[in-house]
């Protein structure tokens, strides 16, 4: 597995989730016990533009970059992700947001990815 393969294998997670809101955020917002408001939806519509954003950002950076650029820019892009978590794990430990399977698979996979980053960047 490559660094290039890395990227792209999160940009096509971020794509997944992307859609997933897009086309799920009435399912999303029930298994939080949520209801779906005007401001909801709008908000998801622009968390949905910038998962996109990031995906193509990360499917296409190995495009736009020599190996070592894409090694160099690696440690910026881990420590953005390693933020991501800790703010998912905050609003988890304040009760923001319900503890259950989806968020343990997420914050897994985020820790997969950024060690998969960092062993590929070396």
């Amino acid at each position: 597995m490559t660094l290039t393969l890395v990227c792209r294998l999160y940009g096509l997670v971020g794509l997944i989730g992307a859609i997933s809101i897009w086309f799920g955020i009435d399912m999303m917002a029930a298994s939080y016990g949520w209801e779906v408001t005007l401001p909801m939806v709008t908000m998801s519509q622009l968390l949905v533009g910038t998962l996109l954003f990031n995906s193509v950002i990360f499917i296409m950076l190995p495009n736009w970059t020599s190996e070592e650029q894409l090694k160099k820019a690696t440690v910026t892009l881990i420590l953005i992700q390693i933020i991501a978590v800790t703010l998912q794990a905050f609003h988890l430990a304040t009760g923001a947001i319900p503890l259950g399977g989806m968020q343990y698979f997420g914050i897994a996979l985020s820790l997969l990815f950024i060690i998969l980053f960092y062993l590929k960047s070396r």
